[in-house]
């Protein structure tokens, strides 16, 4: 059909019909693009919390970082025409990809479900975080471990990982509830895509690492370290461990093994067989111990460059660290001593006047 009416244009005055061809040659062509980029994705439904204030453009631009989309500008100006963002309630939504642009304009111009607030603390694992989810009515705790120990779908997800351990990003989330569990396991894992940020992935060939060791890195400094200013230096101790071909030891990775918590490991837990046990099993454990925040990340990619290799806890969340095996053992025996009993007051009998 376009080609006939082309030949038909063509044929009229020896200027006017080559430029009105093209004109509509261009016109078709920009219309097909457009219809084009109307299209679905293909990307599963995932939930996406609009706050309040966001204009178009950058709503535009989340949906393209979230693959729900193909192009972030084409959602942009179909909202503007049909009014969304003077109609646009703050909330989460469930977008779906595999729908077009033009009905997630229209899905985000329905009232929101109410969303339930769910915080993820940073370290926690993803058998925690199922707890955390079911507690708040959100998925069910099992569906949820199932689907986040899945290999296939991190591989789906673009991550060369056998669960989802170190990906379920640690923040704040409004979620409906009930959620299928996949569809919150995504939204997390885009949250952790976009905090990496190029800046912060630009870094893994600086240092040698791949993603899932800076992760798997990270996830131990996160449960190590307990004060700010210690985690570039708590991670810079391992990563001078890794480059001494020395174990890591580090107790979180034998409690993660274990599946329980101590204040103090005895020898026979730092014997315990698990590929996880940084004790008996040199370099990084398979996998993250648990899922860190953003400043263990960083701490992590930008380690301290330190001579320390020991480190041990004071009990405050403070630790001393040390540069050789004899300096550490004399700190926790020091640490371990019990504080000293004040003497007591001498009793001094006063005279009766």
């Amino acid at each position: 059909m376009v080609a006939s009416v082309l030949r038909r244009l063509l044929t009229l005055h020896p200027l006017v019909g080559p430029a009105v061809a093209a004109v509509f040659l261009l016109a078709f062509t920009a219309l097909g693009w457009v219809y084009y980029l109307n299209q679905p994705t293909g990307q599963s439904a995932i939930a996406v919390t609009v706050e309040p204030g966001l204009n178009a453009r950058t709503i535009g631009q989340r949906l393209d970082e979230l693959a729900l989309v193909r192009s972030g500008h084409v959602f942009a100006v179909l909202a503007r025409l049909k009014g969304l963002e003077g109609r646009l309630q703050a909330g989460t939504y469930r977008l779906d990809g595999r729908r077009s642009t033009a009905q997630l304009v229209e899905d985000l111009l329905q009232s929101p479900p109410a969303p339930v607030r769910v915080t993820v603390p940073e370290g926690v694992t993803r058998t925690d975080i199922a707890g955390l989810l079911a507690r708040a009515g959100v998925v069910d705790s099992g569906r949820f471990a199932a689907v986040t120990g899945d290999s296939s779908l991190a591989r789906r997800l673009g991550l060369a990982a056998p669960s989802l351990e170190g990906y379920l990003f640690p923040e704040t989330y409004f979620l409906a509830a009930p959620s299928p569990a996949e569809e919150v396991a995504r939204t997390m894992v885009a949250q952790f895509r976009a905090v990496m940020s190029p800046h912060l992935e630009a870094r893994l060939a600086v240092l040698g690492l791949n993603l899932h060791q800076a992760v798997t890195l990270a996830s131990i400094v996160e449960r190590e370290a307990r004060v700010q200013e210690e985690r570039a230096l708590i991670a810079g101790v391992f990563r001078r461990r890794l480059q001494l071909g020395m174990r890591l030891e580090s107790c979180a990775t034998v409690e993660y093994a274990m599946g329980v918590h101590k204040e103090h490991l005895s020898n026979s837990d730092i014997e315990f067989a698990s590929p996880y046990n940084t004790y008996l099993v040199a370099g990084l454990p398979p996998g993250p111990i648990g899922n860190p925040g953003l400043a263990s990340l960083t701490a992590t990619l930008f380690a301290a460059d330190t001579d320390f290799l020991y480190f041990v806890a004071r009990g405050d969340g403070t630790h001393v660290f040390s540069r050789d095996l004899r300096a550490h053992e004399r700190a926790k025996h020091r640490l371990r001593q019990p504080p000293a009993k004040p003497a007591p007051r001498p009793h001094i009998r006063r005279r009766r006047r």
